[in-house]
């Protein structure tokens, strides 16, 4: 599957709004159709949806086999930076106690094998993918650690859901989840395969970053401006995943003073990088 360029799903999204428009209009004579809000989506919602997707992509996609060497390097790794850097999220001890995340549900790390495109995203429930290209984009651990802290809170702070929403409306998602009959051609397959077209809107890149470096500063002691390097690099400007997370307006020079605004963290690994992810993906 080539992500190179922009790949959205129009007809399948655009068949989605109609359909929903057409459902509302013929209720008009009678009932309204009870659409879903935001509170329908519990955290349970999510999980299973989650589960649906990941079950998907794991049908869909080449994966970097859990098998020596890899298991313990750089799944090792990766895993460990993404329990620490998911650690608050996923206790999520500010939710009321009928609408947490899923403590013996483990948030695990998929890596895609796939060197050509650069790609990473969280599905709802946790569970993480990148791309063997996206983590040889990088040289230190505290660059995956602004990612991973990253692509965590897009999900968990509700912006991905908002997106489908925006995309194909509430109703529709939560038919998906329900496995209720409805006239759109949307299923998970779609669904998965479109996980990284989704483009978001730049305040709302703006908004996850802030949140992310607080992340950061919270859970490590690693300078919380890792993605510098990447979204700097010429090179990276065609990369799949800043397409789809599109810079806002001095991005590169707003994220240091983000950063020095919440915490003085400075450093930038100790080498594991190198030595667990790059020198075994070589």
């Amino acid at each position: 599957m080539n992500y190179d360029e922009p790949r959205l799903h129009r007809p399948v999204r655009a068949f989605t709004l109609l359909a929903f428009a057409a459902f509302i209009f013929g209720a008009c004579q009678g009932d309204l159709p009870n659409v879903p809000t935001e509170q329908t989506f519990t955290k349970e919602k999510l999980e299973k949806i989650g589960t649906m997707l990941r079950n998907e992509l794991l049908d869909q996609h080449e994966f970097l086999p859990e098998l020596p060497p890899y298991d313990t390097s750089v799944y090792w790794y990766v895993q460990t930076l993404y329990g620490q850097a998911t650690s608050t999220m996923h206790l999520d001890r500010q939710s009321p106690v009928y609408n947490k995340w899923d403590q013996d549900r483990q948030w695990e790390v998929f890596i895609l094998k796939n060197d050509t495109e650069r790609l990473a995203f969280t599905l709802p429930g946790g569970d993480f993918f990148i791309s063997t290209g996206m983590l040889k984009s990088f040289q230190k651990d505290f660059e995956l650690y602004a990612l991973l802290s990253f692509e965590a809170t897009l999900m968990d702070d509700g912006y991905l859901l908002a997106q489908w929403v925006k995309e194909y409306n509430s109703l529709t998602i939560n038919n998906l989840i329900e496995g209720n009959d409805q006239p759109n051609p949307l299923t998970a397959e779609v669904l998965a395969q479109e996980m990284t077209s989704f483009v978001f809107a730049p305040e709302t890149i703006e908004a996850v970053d802030k949140a992310a470096i607080d992340n950061t500063c919270a859970t490590s002691i690693l300078d919380p401006v890792g993605l510098l390097p990447f979204i700097s690099n010429s090179d990276f400007i065609s990369a799949r995943w800043l397409q789809t997370r599109p810079s806002y307006e001095d991005r590169d020079k707003l994220l240091p003073d983000m950063a020095n605004m919440r915490c003085q963290n400075d450093q930038q690994g100790n080498g594991n990088y190198k030595r667990f992810v790059l020198e075994v993906l070589d």
